[in-house]
């Protein structure tokens, strides 16, 4: 019991509030959803949802050096798709870039579609060793801001950095 405990105190989650979601001030566009998070942290926090956007671009930063050495950690979006969702037939990108400026970043594309009406689903914008190459500042980020379709009905509670077992 002891042990899952450690592992859940490496754990690092950045919320929506702390994230830079473009258009977010405007309400039209983005609103915020009072939620408690995790029943064990007590704490409460806002989901943003998306109402309608074509240019989708929520991005963050963390600094490294706050996490255990030598470890692989996994960074990922944690979103919702309501029932009533739209406009992800698109894929949306996913971009993770280290402090290691000689690595290129790494990027992914990810259908959302399947997710629609589902639970809190991760989606993944890479990994990484923390190492002293790595040491310092990463930034990541989810966008769709190409295609010019507009969607909604994506819940964003999210990033959260974890060891990848």
């Amino acid at each position: 019991m002891h042990h899952t405990m450690i592992i859940y105190g490496q754990k690092h989650m950045i919320y929506a509030r702390d994230l830079s979601i473009a258009w977010s001030d405007n309400e039209e566009y983005w609103s915020w959803l009072p939620l408690r998070y995790d029943i064990s942290s007590q704490e409460l926090t806002d989901a943003a949802v998306l109402e309608a956007v074509c240019w989708l671009d929520v991005n963050g930063k963390f600094d490294t050096r706050e996490l255990t050495p030598a470890t692989t950690y996994e960074v990922v979006y944690v979103v919702k798709l309501e029932d009533t969702a739209y406009g992800w037939k698109i894929p949306v990108n996913l971009k993770l870039t280290l402090p290691d400026s000689k690595k290129r970043p790494q990027e992914r594309s990810v259908c959302l579609k399947e997710h629609i009406g589902k639970r809190w689903v991760d989606i993944s914008a890479g990994e990484f060793v923390t190492s002293l190459d790595n040491a310092g500042e990463i930034s990541f980020s989810m966008y769709e801001t190409k295609s010019g379709c507009w969607k909604g009905g994506l819940f964003v509670k999210g990033v959260e950095i974890r060891p990848k077992n």
